[in-house]
């Protein structure tokens, strides 16, 4: 996705075991592990991904922690709401 500007990037996916994750209040698994200095990334999942989840895990990248003055949470919604609206533009 040009958009982003993450041509640069090496993005791999990769399907995880359900065992390997600690679930809080989740049933399933998307996350991503980013080497800023590397430009590489890996999201792994528990679940088959859609286009708005790989867009949200890339958003994290472009976007890699909350403003100051923002909460983690409105962060993540925040992140979840780009994510949705880029999904949907095609």
């Amino acid at each position: 996705m040009k958009i982003l500007r993450l041509q640069d990037w090496n993005i791999t996916l990769e399907r995880i075991d359900p065992e390997q994750v600690e679930y809080d209040d989740e049933s399933y698994f998307i996350g991503i592990a980013r080497d800023f200095g590397q430009k590489t990334a890996v999201i792994y999942h528990d679940v088959d991904l859609d286009e708005e989840s790989i867009i949200h895990e890339l958003l994290h990248i472009v976007f890699p922690a909350p403003q100051e003055d923002e909460t983690y949470e409105d962060y993540e919604r925040w992140i979840t709401d780009v994510a949705e609206n880029l999904a949907n533009e095609k």
